[in-house]
């Protein structure tokens, strides 16, 4: 089967791609130009590699770009951390997802998933449902809602199987190192304090190959809608750093508190996965402490490299 694969240079894609890859499809990998990420550059000799500004793309481009795929699995967003929440560049997503949509069905392709976030939902103190209520906070939550709303109705028009996946909290190789996992994992491996705030959050974690592995299951199934991608094991921000600390082995040097808590961060984000397991029989290859465990590892050797 030949997969369109659109943000396959980011964190996200590069393990859908190699997934894909493992399972002996054909991966048309999107990515945008310049110099592939780390991530992209060990497969791409085994994909179909394709430069291009998907979201400034005409309707001729994104054409040739859907042509002979049979199912397309969307993660091409803006994402800059620390400004992807509030850009401008949410609104372009929208329209250029839509048009990638209308293409697909211009050319044959007959399913696709389109890859949304837990932070369109309503936050509850609760696992959160897919039927569950949406009360976007940002421009980037509201522009995938907004995809999604759109998306699913245009695709029934045009006759595209049509799965939305919401993904909920992830780490792993290639993580952008100034979020949480990788920066305490790169603070505690130099010897160096590591600051947060007390922990209290609950959070669902899931490591980025088992993230991966769900969206080529979902990709493969016949799940539409939206589906939850998360671990349905809600823990505590404390907990995952108190998991890194003792595996790395490095005591005394987490300052719980040291950092004060967001006012704005919900206290409760986690999923209710039901709907993915039912649906493809999907089950994580790792648990938080072995998940955590790989990426220590792999962050050392990486640390090493460097």
């Amino acid at each position: 089967m030949k997969v369109l694969l659109t943000g396959a240079g980011g964190f996200v894609g590069s393990h859908v791609a190699t997934e894909l890859l493992a399972r002996g499809h054909e991966v048309r990998a999107v990515r945008r130009p310049g110099k592939p990420s780390e991530a992209f550059a060990g497969i791409a000799h085994r994909v179909e590699s394709v430069e291009l500004d998907l979201f400034a793309a005409d309707a001729a481009r994104l054409d040739a770009l859907a042509r002979g795929g049979d199912l397309c699995i969307h993660l091409a967003w803006y994402a800059v951390p620390g400004k992807y929440l509030a850009a401008p560049e949410n609104v372009e997503c929208v329209s250029g997802s839509l048009r990638l949509l209308r293409a697909l069905a211009r050319n044959g392709c007959r399913r696709a998933v389109f890859v949304g976030s837990c932070f369109e939902y309503e936050f509850l103190p609760e696992p959160l449902r897919e039927d569950g209520p949406v009360q976007p906070q940002s421009l980037y939550a509201a522009s995938k809602l907004a995809t999604r709303l759109m998306g699913e109705p245009l695709a029934r028009i045009d006759g595209i199987e049509f799965a939305w996946a919401r993904l909920f909290y992830l780490f792993g190789p290639f993580e952008d190192r100034r979020r949480l996992v990788p920066y305490v994992i790169d603070t505690l491996l130099r010897g160096e304090p590591v600051d947060v705030t007390q922990g209290t959050q609950v959070r669902d974690f899931l490591h980025v190959a088992d993230v991966a592995s769900a969206l080529v299951a979902i990709a493969l199934s016949k799940a539409t809608g939206v589906v939850n991608v998360g671990s349905g094991q809600p823990v505590t921000v404390r907990q995952v750093v108190s998991t890194l600390d003792s595996l790395i082995g490095r005591p005394g040097l987490v300052r719980f508190g040291a950092r004060p808590d967001n006012p704005t961060d919900p206290p409760h984000v986690s999923a209710d996965n039901r709907k993915l397991v039912e649906a493809t029989g999907w089950s994580p290859a790792h648990d938080l402490e072995s998940g955590l465990k790989h990426t220590i590892e792999w962050s050392r050797a990486h640390l090493l490299a460097r």
